[in-house]
């Protein structure tokens, strides 16, 4: 009864505000009508109320809106007293997180339920389109002969069709009768199929490896929240057998908090390719082969965060058998935990690193901790200060099986430093500097040596004497004193050599040389770093007494900051000054290179006045052909050591790319890679990877690569050869998803 009146009262309200917009209707034909009826917002540019019915009637660009609900039609009825709506022509219903599109519908805006018959739908990704439906629950719809697709338009190239399908808040897809069809044709059928309309479901990988034999990588990916997905692994390789993993990822790149926990398990019948491999691993790994993965970083505020990492292997090989990009990126996995505070003036953290796999050398720090403050300006004196300060419990492990004994040592390190820089006649900085660093070591190695004499025996009988020496290493704690002088001298010295512009983005032209030379002198410690357990670079300092030395040369020019950098800008130094500064320009280097060596004047025995002569430069003389090169010459023997070289080549229409990179340690290694991206954005794509060995004249490594892409869906194939290996596989996935969560490690 309520009911009823309240109906009554809301229908006078619509009626009223319909008589009150009918003049200006009248003045203004194409102005629209609106009224308010029990939270419901109807516009139309015309509307009728029928108080006996208390209906109202919209007709022409209808909009019917409540909460988070909105309807558009060409004709809309709408029971004001039970807010059913019947809508007719060009109809969309847009809910959150859907948009539903049709000729004609039934929908009540107090329960959300409806009738929606033949319709279009859509839910990110998906389009929908069945033939029969209707809302059974305020977030279930109920379809006949619906189907799926992530293409846009009336003949998708990728498919889902089935004889029912509910979807359940707008999410969940529950569907019967499943056909998955390419094109006309269909490839697979299941009876019953459950997903998550925002997850990649299924995915899957074929091929052939030399090594694997013929194998299937399968993953299954599906959102468990917002912020957390879910990724099983099931794989099968013909000469090794079946392996599976689960991984569950959160965050997202450049967000906190973000991460990943991974596991995978290989029953591996082969783990080993030859009798030879067999011989040197045999001891260390068997037919069970699995890792444990955990990285994580999340932030507390803007100056806090703490970063997470560890790793737990059957074996040493794991990683590089079955993860082997991972692998090159990183041989040994790290376990540590690190919590890290950045300061106005100081940045403080704690980290904890700990082995846990046996067959790995690793320094364990249980804790360390960690005060450092950056160069910074005492007051309003002329002197600078800057500190380095650790303590940590540090633990020396050597694999198992190693003749070594591991060690262990409380390690307290305190560095400090005062600067006082100068400058003279105009150009000269001259900055002396001198500073003290203390460390103190609960075990150091005290080195003794006893005489001892010795009876010279012959037919049991005492023919002589003879003195033995022995050495005798004793264990104690002690505070090594190092301390510190030198002075660095520095300037840039400059040319004009253009004021004019250059081109369409660039602004003068000049040359700068900047020489520079640091002396340090360290006096001998009172212990060396044979007394001391080593962990790092820190129990290897020890008298010194050198002057490191260089030049920098730079070809400057100002660039135009709207025009297309693809490489990041330098930030301008004090000499852009010298330069016009016209608004909108900033520093740009074509060449950046420098030499610079170290002069011992007091040496070590079998050490060298000279160390080697190294040499870098950075060329962007233009913007699609950066060039980078690092090399070190023996002075002595006037060669080089090692050397390395990056030329790349870059299409800034399409982004295609080619790369060469090569690579020389002398005695160790001399190849070039190469690498030939093309059209990486494009429906049809292209990518070739080669190594070759200069000294063994032979190809290392090669990979071939191509990708196609529609609208909707991606295919591509891929060949790769490293040594004696080979492998081929096959690729399709749904553009409207990440490529693939799978590894291609086999």
């Amino acid at each position: 009864m309520k009911r009823r009146n309240s109906g009554r009262w809301l229908g006078i309200a619509a009626a009223s505000l319909v008589a009150w917009s009918a003049p200006k209707a009248a003045r203004a034909q194409t102005e629209p009508q609106s009224a308010v009826v029990g939270g419901v917002e109807i516009h139309a540019d015309q509307l009728e109320y029928e108080s006996g019915k208390q209906l109202l009637t919209g007709k022409g660009r209808v909009a019917v809106m409540r909460d988070a609900d909105l309807l558009r039609a060409d004709f809309v009825t709408f029971h004001t007293d039970t807010q059913d709506a019947l809508a007719r022509g060009n109809v969309v219903l847009e809910r959150p997180g859907s948009l539903w599109r049709g000729e004609q519908l039934k929908y009540n805006f107090n329960t959300r339920l409806g009738d929606f018959g033949s319709f279009e739908y859509f839910a990110d990704p998906y389009y929908i389109r069945a033939k029969e439906s209707h809302q059974v629950t305020s977030n279930e719809f109920v379809m006949k002969k619906a189907v799926f697709t992530t293409c846009e338009g009336d003949r998708p190239l990728v498919y889902m069709r089935a004889r029912e399908a509910r979807i359940i808040d707008d999410i969940r897809l529950r569907a019967k009768g499943v056909w998955i069809f390419l094109g006309p044709l269909p490839i697979f059928y299941t009876p019953y199929l459950a997903k998550r309309l925002d997850s990649l479901g299924w995915e899957f990988i074929p091929g052939r490896s030399g090594r694997s034999g013929y194998f299937l990588l399968s993953a299954y990916t599906f959102p468990l929240t917002t912020n957390l997905l879910s990724t099983t692994h099931i794989d099968y390789r013909s000469k090794r057998g079946w392996a599976g993993g689960q991984d569950f990822r959160w965050g997202r790149f450049g967000s906190t908090p973000r991460g990943l926990l991974t596991s995978y398990y290989a029953a591996d019948k082969k783990p080993f390719k030859d009798d030879e491999e067999e011989e040197e691993w045999g001891q260390l790994v068997d037919n069970d082969r699995y890792r444990v993965r955990l990285s994580d970083i999340r932030s507390f505020s803007a100056r806090d965060y703490i970063i997470t990492e560890g790793n737990y292997l059957s074996d040493p090989r794991v990683i590089e058998d079955f993860f082997n990009e991972e692998f090159r990126m990183q041989s040994q996995p790290e376990n540590r935990i690190s919590l890290i505070h950045r300061g106005d003036r100081y940045t403080a953290s704690i980290a904890l690193n700990k082995r846990l796999n046996d067959f790995f050398s690793n320094v364990n720090r249980l804790p360390e901790a960690r005060l450092d403050i950056p160069r910074m300006q005492l007051g309003d004196t002329p002197f600078y200060y800057e500190s380095f300060n650790s303590a940590a419990w540090l633990q020396k492990e050597y694999p198992k099986g190693f003749e070594t004994n591991n060690y262990d040592s409380i390690r307290l390190d305190s560095s400090h430093m005062v600067y006082y820089p100068t400058r003279h006649f105009g150009f000269l900085n001259i900055t002396p500097r001198g500073g003290y660093r203390a460390t103190y070591y609960s075990k150091t190695y005290e080195t003794t040596y006893v005489t001892n004499q010795a009876a010279i025996m012959e037919s049991n009988v005492i023919v002589g004497v003879t003195n033995t020496v022995e050495e005798q290493v004793k264990e104690g704690s002690g505070l090594r004193n190092l301390y510190e002088t030198g002075v660095e001298f520095s300037f840039k010295a400059f040319k004009v050599l253009h004021e004019s512009p250059i081109g369409r983005d660039f602004q003068g032209l000049r040359h700068v040389v900047a020489p520079y030379a640091k002396h340090t002198y360290i006096p001998e410690p009172n212990l060396r770093p044979f007394d001391l357990p080593q962990f790092d670079a820190v129990d290897k300092l020890d008298r010194r007494h050198d002057i490191f030395f260089g030049v920098r040369n730079k070809l400057q020019s100002k660039r135009r900051t709207t025009a297309v950098i693809p490489i990041q800008a330098q930030e301008p130094d004090a000499l852009d000054l010298l330069l016009p500064q016209p608004s909108g320009l900033r520093v740009h280097d074509f060449v950046d290179a420098g030499v610079f060596t170290t002069y011992r004047i007091k040496r070590y025995p079998n050490e060298k006045e000279f160390s080697g002569v190294f040499f870098d430069a950075r060329l962007r003389l233009v913007d699609w052909l950066p060039i980078d090169a690092w090399a070190t010459l023996d002075p002595y023997e006037g060669e080089f050591t090692d050397a390395r070289v990056e030329v790349a080549w870059w299409n800034l229409e399409d982004s295609s790319r080619l790369s060469i990179q090569y690579l020389y340690r002398k005695d160790k290694r001399n190849q070039v890679s190469s690498e030939l991206s093309l059209f990486p954005y494009d429906r049809w794509s292209f990518r070739v990877y080669t190594r070759y060995d200069l000294e063994l004249s032979e190809l290392e490594e090669q990979g071939y690569f191509v990708e196609h892409k529609t609208s909707c869906l991606g295919m591509g194939s891929g060949y790769k050869k490293v040594g004696e290996d080979d492998q081929i596989w096959f690729q399709v996935w749904l553009t409207a998803f990440p490529k693939s969560y799978i590894k291609m490690g086999l």
